[in-house]
């Protein structure tokens, strides 16, 4: 019987605390699910045009070091999608999330680099150091890291929030 007591405990605090376990969060303390879900409400959002909701989720995906978020946000800033078109912002947040690097982005970089003139790009250079020491890699506490896509030979930079 006191076996059966002793295994009966064991059991349930496993059960109990399987769920906090399961939930993992980030060095900030922000949530798996949280940071995960952020971006995932910004980007429906954006694909069904509901432009204010969009921009106040991919902002805070963004500010979460979300490179994904921080590139979809540039894209708004650019496009004009639910704010005025802000060059300085779509340019600040695109250099931030040009730390995870892919074809595509880098198609896009490059074409939004050639249509800037040199001395505008020189004078953001001091702010996007600034974001990218906020919401960066190094201070949104990202593991970046050299991949390629399975049967390619193309070498993608991916970048993913650390849990503990």
């Amino acid at each position: 019987m006191k076996n059966l007591l002793a295994i009966a405990a064991v059991l349930s605090s496993v059960v109990l605390s399987a769920p906090t376990l399961a939930q993992s969060h980030t060095k900030n303390h922000i949530w798996k699910s949280e940071y995960l879900s952020t971006l995932e409400l910004g980007l429906h959002a954006l694909k069904a045009e509901k432009y204010e909701k969009a921009l106040e989720k991919l902002t805070a995906s963004a500010k979460m070091g979300n490179k994904e978020g921080q590139y979809y946000l540039a894209q708004m800033y650019f496009q004009g999608w639910g704010t005025p078109v802000n060059y300085e912002e779509g340019w600040l947040w695109l250099n931030v999330a040009m730390e995870q690097k892919t074809a595509e982005w880098n198609r896009s970089y490059r074409q939004i680099k050639n249509a800037l003139p040199e001395d505008y790009i020189n004078a953001l250079e001091p702010y996007v150091e600034e974001y990218i020491s906020l919401y960066g890699a190094q201070a949104q506490d990202l593991r970046c890291e050299t991949r390629a896509a399975i049967g390619s030979n193309i070498k993608e930079v991916i970048c993913e929030k650390r849990y503990y």
